[in-house]
């Protein structure tokens, strides 16, 4: 949600003549999109709107929608959508909780005066009551998956209807798209609205960049902005028209510059890693395997290896892929900062506990070992350090000086990366002292790859930065939309490739006066071809838009018609595909295998969901199969009904397996569904998420549960 208008604005709902213009519409009853960029008040003008939706209307209720941000793919050819990205993660991570308190606390908080505003977050107490507090409220501001599943819940006392509400707020909506939860939501809105069911709430959407949708045509950009009007019920899409030059007087652009430095001379640790891969591989005895190491597409193909190798029980391949992919991860980390966060990655995972018994990793340990003291004296060596530290300590250098009250981000693609960044920053003679004064800022999920910040953790750091206590931020694209965060002198793109819209959002940081928004890549790089199509998918959007805004009324309405149409039927279609395959089999006849022992651990029968999303093991043999960690998992947030136990691992190679949940004072372990492989009558497979399998698994009953256990001890 924009957040971030100027100063003089805050704590009023003045509205500056470029938001009169783009709301308007929505003042007069229309669904419309938003569409001004980062910076020149969104949020602030749909306050103005909620007020008088509000005061207009008897019996209006409000529903303010913040978004749970999807990976972000990595592109892929020529401008197409790609994979998913390990660090496109981050923003979903991270930014709900503080979206929902945002917005009540720093601008939807003038309605309070007049109306109950009331905030839901994942962590609040609220959320366990949440169809209460709508009745008791006129604003609800929540994340969007909340009111997904008080829509879905079959409990009367739950449940909510789109039409309990008079006004959707859609923070973010050019997340409405594919299988995003707005997306959802707004299908239950277009079914109802195409099956003629009246009171339905007005939609106002909130965006600074709705994207091309991966289209590098003209065409496909304008379908691309159809279908997200269409997706939101769209009446118009608005922007500021008339008061153009207003706007852009309000919100400066910065100036852009590319930084672009030269590759290594010469990478003697990369090429020993490579070296080593290369023994590996051979030790695999696979092949047709990939070359192509210290790449994204390496990464891709060795977890598919990986992949196929567990459904087939190939212990040696699968042990050996995973090696492999920590050595790929350590070329990604030299590409992109020193060679001693490289080797630290690959020192950390070879002193983890290992499964010992198992020859392949004891081979795997072995050739670490002989090759350790090479790739540690290789990583000391600063003749080879890496090209891109010089260019950023010149760029900070620049920005940052001893009297200057500059503030900056530089913005990086993983969180070790952040974290090594800000390493590099305090031992860098140039950059130390009272004139640099940075930290990081990543997201608050758990992740395997490195260290995550905690929610409170991330509000302390945004709020040291917006107080001017620190003014440099080596941030993951957790940054880059919705936080509350200043504007900015200086913003760093450090090697990375995303989209258009990520561009777009980071650029937007860079506000202050005389800003400067920076490119720093190898020069000739893919990194570099990125970001120029990413400026010509910019002008593409913007023409697209401003056709479809110019549309013939009928026209316009034919075609957003038509589009919802099949939205509404493939999402139909989908549904049921979805339903038939989850009946499939027959959980009685569902085993699931350890992924990396292979052993046998329980039959899907022995399944049930805790709260429709907890894949929990109620056999009270399944204890056998599993060893407890000592001392509970520490989360943030705390749970209604449920608190976490501790971390579960295979009795037989201390596989990690999950996590036991003490719920209602009982001990369930949680499995996690890319721990194991279900073999079903027809496959063996291996499941990113328990949404794919299918046998179907029943609802915990917890009144059956502690009726059984009791009879069994008895």
């Amino acid at each position: 949600m924009e957040l971030r208008g100027t100063e003089e604005l805050r704590g009023t709902e003045e509205l500056r003549g470029y938001q009169r213009e783009a709301v308007a519409p929505a003042l007069r009853g229309l669904n419309c999109i938003v569409w001004l960029p980062t910076g020149a008040g969104k949020t602030r003008a749909a306050v103005h709107v909620c007020r008088r939706h509000l005061e207009s209307r008897r019996g209006a209720r409000v529903a303010v929608l913040v978004n749970k941000v999807p990976p972000v793919p990595c592109p892929g050819a020529n401008g197409a959508p790609g994979r998913w990205s390990r660090a496109g993660a981050e923003r979903g991570l991270a930014a709900q909780v503080h979206l929902v308190a945002q917005h009540a606390e720093k601008e939807f908080h003038v309605l309070q005066k007049d109306f109950r505003v009331t905030a839901v977050s994942g962590d609040s107490s609220h959320k366990a009551f949440f169809a209460d507090v709508v009745r008791q409220s006129d604003v609800v501001i929540c994340t969007a998956q909340i009111l997904q599943n008080a829509l879905l819940s079959a409990e009367e006392d739950a449940h909510v209807e789109l039409t309990d509400f008079s006004l959707l707020v859609i923070d973010e909506c050019h997340h409405t798209h594919k299988e995003a939860v707005y997306n959802k939501i707004m299908l239950n809105y277009l079914q109802r609205k195409l099956s003629g069911q009246q009171g339905l709430p007005q939609v106002l959407g909130l965006t600074a960049s709705p994207g091309t949708g991966g289209a590098t045509t003209f065409k496909g950009a304008v379908d691309h902005i159809l279908q997200i009007c269409a997706n939101l019920d769209t009446e118009k899409i608005t922007s500021a028209q008339e008061e153009l030059q207003h706007l852009q007087r309000h919100v400066p652009q910065p100036r852009k510059q590319y930084d672009l430095c030269q590759e290594r001379a010469q990478d003697p640790f990369g090429k020993q890693l490579k070296r080593v891969m290369k023994q590996i591989q051979q030790h695999m005895e696979t092949p047709g395997l990939p070359q192509d190491f210290g790449t994204q597409i390496y990464e891709q193909r060795i977890v598919e290896l990986e992949k196929r190798a567990a459904e087939t029980f190939r212990r040696k391949t699968r042990v050996c892929a995973l090696h492999l992919r920590k050595y790929n991860d350590a070329l990604l980390i030299n590409d992109a900062v020193r060679m001693i966060d490289a080797f630290q990655c690959l020192q950390e995972f070879y002193t983890a506990k290992r499964d010992t018994k198992d020859p392949t990793e004891r081979f795997l340990t072995a050739t670490f070992e002989e090759n350790r003291t090479r790739l540690q004296a290789l990583a000391g060596d600063q003749r080879y350090e890496n090209p891109r530290l010089g260019k950023l300590e010149e760029i900070l250098r620049e920005h940052f000086q001893p009297q200057g009250a500059s503030r900056g981000i530089v913005f990086t693609r993983t969180r070790q990366s952040a974290h090594s960044l800000l390493s590099w920053l305090r031992g860098t003679a140039a950059l130390r002292g009272q004139h640099v004064r940075a930290a990081v800022l990543t997201g608050a999920g758990y992740s395997s790859q490195t260290q995550h910040m905690t929610q409170n953790e991330q509000q302390d750091v945004i709020k040291l930065f917006r107080e001017g206590a620190l003014n440099l931020l080596f941030s993951t694209s957790v940054a880059e939309e919705g936080l509350d965060i200043p504007e900015c002198n200086v913003v760093v793109r450090y090697g990375l490739m995303t989209n258009e819209i990520a561009m777009m959002q980071a650029r937007g940081r860079a506000r202050a006066e005389n800003s400067v928004y920076s490119v720093l890549a190898k020069a000739n790089s893919r990194e570099v071809s990125r970001e120029l199509l990413n400026e010509d998918l910019v002008e593409l959007m913007e023409r697209a838009i401003r056709v479809v805004q110019a549309m013939p009324e009928q026209e316009y309405r034919l075609k957003i018609s038509e589009l919802q149409r099949v939205a509404v039927a493939s999402w139909l279609m989908k549904e049921a595909r979805i339903s038939e395959r989850r009946r499939l089999h027959n959980p009685d006849t569902v085993y699931l295998y350890c992924v990396n022992c292979n052993v046998v651990v329980c039959r899907g029968s022995d399944l049930r969901t805790v709260e429709g999303m907890h894949h929990v093991n109620v056999n009270p043999n399944f204890g056998l199969y599993y060893k407890v960690s000592s001392g509970k998992i520490q989360f943030q947030r705390t749970f209604s009904d449920w608190e976490p136990g501790c971390r579960i691992s295979c009795r037989e190679c201390s596989q990690d397996w999950g996590m036991e949940m003490i719920y209602r004072q009982v001990k369930l372990p949680i499995l996690c569904i890319k721990n194991f492989v279900v073999e079903t009558p027809t496959e063996k497979r291996r499941y990113k998420k328990w949404s794919a399998v299918t046998f179907p698994v029943e609802e915990f009953d917890y009144l059956e549960y502690c009726s059984s256990t009791h009879d069994q001890s008895s």
